[in-house]
């Protein structure tokens, strides 16, 4: 995917892998990435419960998301909590990409974000269900430099493996981490999404 702006073009190359727990047929995990003029929208959702009620609205999620998308991940945050009020509730990370290559993050629930690359980063989530308490969300930014390869991540994923548990990391192409992190690092009992995105300005 390219975005030009003012004669730039900057171009990200994404793959998200989404499991179901072991014994279901499908996930209420869900992973999106949508295309803004200036840059990128990521989420990672993941709807409290497992099998096909908490499937069906990880699918309501995706498809608003999509609707909705905007740079503004803190608002888009909130309007997303208001959504879901009266729903069994979900966990969700938001990043917005601009095609700078400045990242803005925000989380609610047990998603995380990590950086690899020019350097090792991870940004985490406030407590909270969407659509039923949520804190106020906090932005945090980090600067991707060429190359730098990020991970949204649900918590079907374990947080603790890192370059020595997989040193190709930063070398894989993102279809083959993401798959290769699901496999490897993916809880069997949890529902488990991983979206691997990299920045090449």
């Amino acid at each position: 995917m390219r975005v030009q702006v003012a004669g730039r073009v900057s171009v990200v190359e994404h793959f998200s892998v989404n499991r179901p727990c072991l014994g279901e047929h499908v996930s209420g995990d869900a992973a999106v990435v949508q295309e803004l003029p200036d840059g990128w929208l990521l989420a990672v959702v993941d709807v409290l419960g497992h099998g096909e009620e908490a499937h069906q609205l990880a699918r309501v999620i995706e498809a608003w998301l999509a609707e909705h998308a905007s740079g503004d991940v803190a608002g888009l945050m909130e309007r997303l909590h208001r959504r879901l009020k009266g729903t069994r509730g979900a966990a969700a990370g938001l990043c917005f990409v601009a095609q700078s290559g400045k990242a803005q993050y925000v989380g609610t629930g047990n998603t995380l974000l990590r950086r690899f690359g020019s350097s090792e980063t991870r940004l985490v989530s406030k407590d909270g269900v969407l659509g039923q308490g949520m804190r106020t969300p906090h932005l945090q930014s980090l600067e991707l430099a060429p190359e730098d390869l990020l991970l949204l991540q649900t918590d079907g994923i374990s947080e603790r493996f890192g370059l020595k548990d997989y040193p190709a990391l930063q070398h894989h192409e993102p279809r083959v981490v993401a798959r290769s992190v699901v496999k490897r690092f993916g809880k069997e009992y949890d529902d488990a999404t991983c979206l691997a995105l990299r920045y090449l300005p």
